[in-house]
């Protein structure tokens, strides 16, 4: 194959004159670029660490989570916990903490919940009408009985001719009003003692309720502070000695992630930074090339998030480390850039120089540059809001570090270091790829990797037909030292008080009417299930506190208590008596209402127009695991949708619902999201190269190095979550970034041996994967569990894609088959490419 045409007689010299004259303008515009993206990414480009930023606003999970923060007062709460041995000093203590948190802002904080007296003194007084009707029908039948019956033992005239069946029955009917009076007692008991404090009595929860939504980070923040604050100030008090205190829940857990985020992605963008500026000076040996090259990468990745600010408008759990990810990805077209320009260098002035590494950088870049915007693009084909802000702000990163990378980079070496001419350390690395890869017999490379790819194929689809999804929800949060402790006292809330207390899935109806129809319609859910089946749990609503079917319940205690006033009850046995006492119904008996709530009972069901009682709020059964994202599933999918008579349906929203959502929504998009970025990379390709050799040698080792990367992620154990799917059609990206560039430095070179481009690129394609993996190890720091997952994947994949275009693309290259050269060598099919490599 005739070597191509000399680069530098082509529009690649014109242009860096170009660029050499209109440096300063070029440096000044970049720098205007940088300026308004830096102030764009910082006030207009918030963290989001809420699942629910995950999903598109117009699913139907979110829409109704955002109808339901309009409604009510208390958007959010943080748990409080007080624990000692000492009785007095938990009482003390909590009672002051309840004062102090009660002077913050009331922007903050709604309202606090330390004692729920008023509740339980509410119950006391209406017991009777929150007994179930069947109940009050039992005691009326009893008793009716049981006084005829003691009538008929106090008249001295009446002779029973069947005592044993008297006997049995007079037992059945006291062994009833036994079980009705402990009954009574229980409960009653129960509200002699707060249900704010453990059944031991060392451990006391107050809840602070919030004013603000709890997708608001920064006043989640304010108050997490404050409440650390007043911590402090309280256990600095004499007297607190022995007393932990404890927050959990709620905005606790909320800004523990968003703390995870942030640290996580600053910490990765540091050590980001720090590695690559490295990596690139022991490349290039030069702090000018190496400024000029970190200036271009700063102002492409900036520009990126400013961008993002503009079009997306924040930052989510699949997208706040993205800084570390278009660094590392996009600092490789300026590498391949410069690393043309000193080669050349050493030969030609910086001028033609620069003309020639443009001439032969652009083209491969550009591809590269287009495959990786079609990985992230390929994102935007799901209907998951998380992929799709994935995808606008990498996808647009790759485009704007490509164009920075040939018009800031190129102007500024030509402004401040024309004269840079050394040749890079690379060659010497290079010389060693050629020797040790470059092997001889190209057949047997693809031999063994056709055989390595049928086992990794093998175990990469056992891998996926198994079921590669996460669902376990611990493995999504953050593993730091913040979120540990929070979750170690939300275990001790849940051990004393039950799960009931948060992470409800809310429904809110628009008349008080449906709230009764709406919890019969949950209990038909789980109608004639056993136990261990059911997916509905407490539910809670005004109904709790004003009851239903009130007037058949007064009719039955008005009937008993008739009953009972007309009975001679001193007739009666002494212990009977005791029983009926404890069974009469309160002398003056009267529906109640919402309009009868005491105030604190009030408030917490009080919407912000007034309305009260019209939100119900459903827990999992208690056999389901709140963290096992199939239970999920499965309870969202009871409670999703509401059928109420007359054909109205009421659709749900919570934590549960927004989680099973994203785990629905992922495993339904993945084969979508990867038909299209193989389908769109596969097309670019064969239009840009053309079908030949080059091309299958681009396509074959990108498949085989995706193919290792699922395979040995299945041997490691790292299944699926919402943020490391995306490291598949990244893959697919470099892997045709990484061998486009070694099948293009070949044909450069005239076709030769391929080790040839192993020699002369090979360091080059190196040192951006080495860039790209310093990324992609950065964010195994992270504390966020979902961001190590994505790093450790995407790492893998990095790896195998360098290795199949470092060995399998060469071996390609230079192996002979007649047949298969005939056929790709043939003008149908060779096409003619649209760019011509």
């Amino acid at each position: 194959m005739p070597a191509p045409a000399d680069p530098a007689s082509s529009f690649a010299p014109r242009y860096a004159r170009w660029l050499a004259r209109r440096a300063p303008w070029i440096l000044g515009v970049a720098a205007v670029v940088l300026l308004g993206g830096a102030w764009l990414t910082a006030t207009r480009l918030p963290v989001r660490a809420d699942l629910s930023h995950l999903l598109p606003d117009d699913a139907p999970a979110v829409r109704d989570l955002h109808r339901i923060e309009q409604r009510v007062v208390d958007q959010d709460a943080v748990f409080v916990l007080v624990r000692t041995g000492d009785p007095a000093a938990r009482a003390t203590t909590a009672a002051e903490l309840a004062a102090a948190i009660r002077r913050i802002s009331p922007e903050l904080v709604s309202r606090v919940e330390d004692d729920d007296a008023e509740t339980r003194a509410y119950l006391r007084d209406h017991a009777h009408l929150f007994v179930p009707l069947a109940d009050l029908e039992r005691a009326r039948d009893a008793l009716a009985a049981a006084i005829e019956r003691g009538k008929l033992a106090a008249n001295p005239l009446y002779v029973s001719l069947d005592d044993d069946d008297d006997a049995a029955a007079a037992a059945a009917e006291r062994a009833t009003l036994d079980d009705l009076v402990a009954q009574r007692r229980d409960a009653l008991a129960r509200l002699d003692r707060s249900g704010l404090i453990s059944d031991d009595g060392t451990l006391q929860l107050l809840i602070v309720r919030t004013a603000f939504a709890k997708t608001d980070a920064a006043r989640g923040e304010q108050l997490m502070d404050a409440l650390v604050s007043v911590r402090a100030e309280v256990m600095a008090r004499p007297g607190h000695d022995g007393v932990e205190v404890g927050l959990c829940a709620g905005v606790a857990t909320t800004v523990a992630e968003h703390h995870a985020l942030v640290r996580g992605m600053l910490l990765s963008s540091l050590i980001t930074v720090v590695l690559v500026a490295l990596a690139l000076w022991l490349y290039l040996r030069s702090l000018r090339l190496l400024a000029a090259l970190g200036t271009t990468l700063t102002i492409g990745t900036v520009a990126s998030f400013g961008v993002a600010a503009v079009t997306v408008g924040h930052l989510n759990a699949a997208t706040a480390f993205l800084g570390a990810i278009i660094a590392g990805n996009g600092v490789n077209y300026g590498i391949l850039l410069l690393g043309r320009y000193v080669e050349e260098r050493r030969r030609r002035d910086a001028v033609a120089a620069m003309g020639v590494a443009l001439a032969e950088g652009a083209r491969p870049t550009l591809v590269a540059s287009l495959g990786a915007a079609i990985a992230y693009g390929s994102l935007a084909a799901t209907s998951f809001r998380g992929f799709a802000d994935f995808a606008v702000i990498g996808g647009v990163g790759m485009v704007l570090c490509w164009i920075a990378s040939f018009t800031v980079l190129p102007a500024a070496i030509l402004r401040l270091a024309p004269d840079a001419a050394a040749a890079p350390r690379g060659s010497g690395l290079g010389a060693a790829m050629a020797r040790v890869l470059g092997f001889r017999r190209p057949w047997r490379v693809c031999a063994v990797a056709l055989l390595l790819a049928g086992g990794a194929g093998w175990v990469g689809w056992r891998f996926v037909a198994g079921d590669p999804f996460e669902y376990d929800a611990r493995r999504l949060q953050s593993a730091g030292a913040e979120a540990r402790e929070i979750a170690r006292w939300r275990a001790i809330s849940d051990a004393a008080f039950g799960r009931g207390l948060a992470g409800q899935t809310f429904i809110a109806v628009d008349a008080p009417a449906q709230v009764p129809q709406v919890i019969e319609a949950l209990r038909r859910v789980d109608a004639g299930l056993p136990e261990d089946a059911r997916r509905i749990g407490t539910v809670r609503s005004v109904l709790d506190v004003v009851p239903p079917g009130q007037p058949a319940r007064l009719a039955a205690l008005r009937e008993l208590q008739a009953m009972l006033d007309d009975a001679p009850l001193d007739d009666l046995d002494p212990s009977l008596r005791a029983a009926i006492d404890e069974l009469r119904p309160p002398a003056e008996l009267a529906e109640v209402t919402v309009d009868d709530l005491p105030p604190g009972i009030a408030e917490r069901l009080r919407e912000r127009d007034g309305r009260v009682g019209l939100i119900v709020g459903v827990r999992p059964a208690a056999g389901l695991d709140d963290w096992d994202g199939r239970d999920i599933i499965r309870f969202a999918g009871a409670v999703r949708r509401v059928e109420l008579p007359g054909g109205t349906t009421l659709t749900t929203s919570g934590p549960a619902v927004i989680y099973a959502d994203i785990l629905v929504t992922i495993r339904g998009d993945a084969p979508v999201v990867l038909a299209w970025a193989g389908g769109l990379l596969v097309v670019m390709v064969l239009g840009l190269v053309g079908l030949n050799r080059r091309a299958v040698a681009v396509l074959v080792s990108t498949a085989l190095g995706t193919v290792g990367m699922v395979a040995v992620c299945a041997l490691l154990g790292l299944r699926v979550t919402f943020l490391d799917f995306v490291a598949l059609p990244i893959t697919l990206g470099l892997g045709v970034d990484y061998a486009i560039n070694v099948v293009h430095r070949h044909h450069r070179d005239g076709g030769g041996d391929p080790a040839s481009a192993l020699r002369t690129s090979g360091a080059a394609v190196f040192l951006c994967s080495l860039t790209t993996i310093i990324g992609y190890g950065s964010l195994l720091v992270a504390d966020n569990q979902a961001i190590r997952g994505f790093g450790a994947a995407s790492l893998i994949g990095e790896l195998c894609c360098l290795a199949t275009a470092l060995i399998v693309a060469p071996a390609i290259l230079g192996a002979r088959l007649a047949p298969v050269d005939d056929v790709l060598a043939s003008d149908s099919l060779a096409g003619h490419s649209l760019v011509g490599l």
